[in-house]
Formats: structure tokens, sequence, C-alpha cells
């Protein structure tokens, strides 16, 4: 669909190759492995939502799950494509309230300046009941790097950086996961999955 930017992946289009596909589905199925619940009579929040294949697979998981994007192209494809009973599509999160039992967030942050990140973050929270838990993925390297090969990405994180990141913006961290991975960019590095819960989480 040309209305949406090149690196969205786009399934239906079934222009990726096979691992492609595989790589940006587990990613989700990932997510919820890391959570080790389901959501029955639960809120989730899928942001960004790119496409909304992976907002529509949460909905399996949960009873009811908003994607978020900010760009308005990708929404209405979300809406006309993968848009269910259980699942709805937003590119604006003002109005939405402090209501979600659960956030994810794939591959988006390496998309925006450290400003930005810290604003996405606090944002999040904010949208988090105070029980609620963060599933946050980004590429991990060894060192934090502000160039990197991907010309989408601002900024690749170290695992030491992105724990600065998080905590910085009320999250502890409770478990994380790291999988060797080859990206789309060529190179191989981490896909890190962090769980997070706001700072005054009691277990």
């Amino acid at each position: 669909m040309s209305l949406l930017a090149p690196e969205r992946f786009i399934p239906r289009d079934f222009a990726f190759e096979f691992d492609t596909f595989i790589r940006h589905f587990d990613r989700y199925l990932q997510c919820v492995k890391l959570l080790k619940k389901t959501g029955k009579g639960e809120k989730w929040l899928d942001c960004a939502c790119g496409t909304g294949y992976g907002t529509n697979f949460l909905s399996n998981f949960t009873n009811f799950v908003i994607g978020y994007d900010i760009d308005i192209n990708v929404v209405e494809y979300a809406r006309k494509y993968y848009k269910n009973n259980h699942c709805d599509f937003v590119h604006n999160i003002a109005n939405l309230k402090k209501e979600f039992d659960v956030a994810i967030s794939i591959e988006t942050i390496e998309h925006m300046t450290v400003d930005k990140a810290h604003e996405f973050l606090g944002a999040i929270n904010s949208l988090l009941k105070d029980d609620g838990y963060l599933v946050i993925t980004t590429p991990i390297v060894r060192e934090t790097n502000h160039n990197p090969v991907n010309k989408h990405h601002f900024i690749e994180y170290s695992d030491t950086h992105f724990r600065k990141l998080l905590t910085s913006e009320n999250f502890i961290i409770l478990e994380t996961k790291f999988i060797e991975t080859t990206f789309t960019d060529g190179e191989t590095k981490f896909q890190g999955y962090y769980m997070c819960a706001k700072e005054n989480y009691i277990p």
C-alpha cells in the first residue's frame, strides 16, 4: 500500500521473506509469554501498532486491545484489515485514560530521539493502571549507537543505557529476555524484551 511508510511490515503484501514474517509475529508471542498470563476482562494497549496485525493477534489473549500509531494512514489501514470486536485503532492517545492493564511496545522506541523516548515512556506510564505492566522490545547492542545502520533508527541502546531510560520514567524492570537476531538491516544483535511495572508496584 503506497500510503504506508516503506519500513512498515505489511503481511498482506506478501513481499517479505518467510523469516521476516515469523520474526514479526513471534515478537508479539514472546511478549505474551513474558507476561505469563492472559487478560480476561483486561484492556491492553499496543503502541506503536503499525499496520495492525499484532494488535489483532493480541486480541486472542485479552478482552480488548487498542492499537495506537501516530500515522493516520497506517491506522486507517489497520482498521480496514485488522479491526474486530476485540480490538480497535487510534492515532491520537490524548483521549485515552489511565485504563490499561498491559502496554506492549514492539520495535518502536529506537525510532525516536532520546527526548521523544522519554515523552513516550511517560505517556505509557500515565495510561497504565497502578498495577499495570509494560512489555517493550528494542534492538540491544554492546554500546549505545547514535548512528545505526538502519536509517529509520535514531538510536540503538545498550542494555545498561536502556535500563536507565526505563527507570528514569518510573518503571521497574521485572524480567528480561535477549534473543540473538539477524535484523532486516543485515546486522546480528540482540532482540531485547523488558517486562516492567510501575514504580509503586507491589508483587
